[in-house]
């Protein structure tokens, strides 16, 4: 083998897909909330069903005996577990879909939220936009005011002049402090 067949290329790393962490975290607590509701239904069915079985029991028991109790209080006591059951199952039901609603607001209001943000941000770039619009064509006004008060100055003194001089000399520097400060505001907007 070369030393060029020995040389491999990398393996191509896949792009990774963006993780909607909202959803994931609300699905992750939905389903966690549904499985220990689960578990406590199954729970209640198991107590109920040993519940019967321990009736059962008894009323075996107070059929052998002579003059024991009716078999009315046994059975009113097994109806009145089986509706605790029932209500305790509709209990962990209510708390399951309230889970979820709670989830399904959660999702929602961090969807509102970055949407405002998005719009705030929108909003707040295009006022920046206008402001330095705004800011150029003012410096563009004070570039003709100060262009048209030299030109003045120098028409009042005459050409050669060391006033003229001076008056030529800062309308240049007013051009150049005028373009370096439109230079700026381009730099601030990108």
């Amino acid at each position: 083998m070369s030393a060029a067949q020995k040389v491999r290329e990398p393996a191509a790393v896949p792009e990774r897909e963006k993780v909607d962490w909202t959803k994931f975290i609300t699905n992750l607590f939905t389903t966690g909330v549904g499985r220990i509701a689960e578990v406590q239904k199954k729970s209640i069915d198991i107590a109920t069903q040993q519940n019967a079985e321990v009736l059962e029991v008894y009323d075996k028991a107070i059929e052998k005996v002579s003059g024991g109790p009716g078999l009315f209080m046994l059975e009113l006591q097994g109806s009145g577990f089986e509706r605790f059951a029932e209500i305790q199952k509709a209990t962990i039901d209510l708390f399951v879909d309230q889970s979820t609603a709670f989830a399904d607001l959660v999702k929602d209001r961090i969807a509102t939220a970055t949407k405002v943000n998005e719009e705030v941000d929108t909003f707040a770039k295009k006022s920046m936009e206008r402001v330095i619009a705004m800011q150029k064509k003012a410096l563009d006004q004070s570039g003709v005011q100060a262009k048209a008060v030299m030109e003045s100055s120098s028409k009042q003194f005459a050409a050669g002049n060391a006033m003229g001089t001076v008056a030529e000399t800062m309308r240049r520097g007013v051009d150049a402090i005028v373009d370096a400060q439109k230079e700026l505001l381009n730099i601030a907007v990108h």
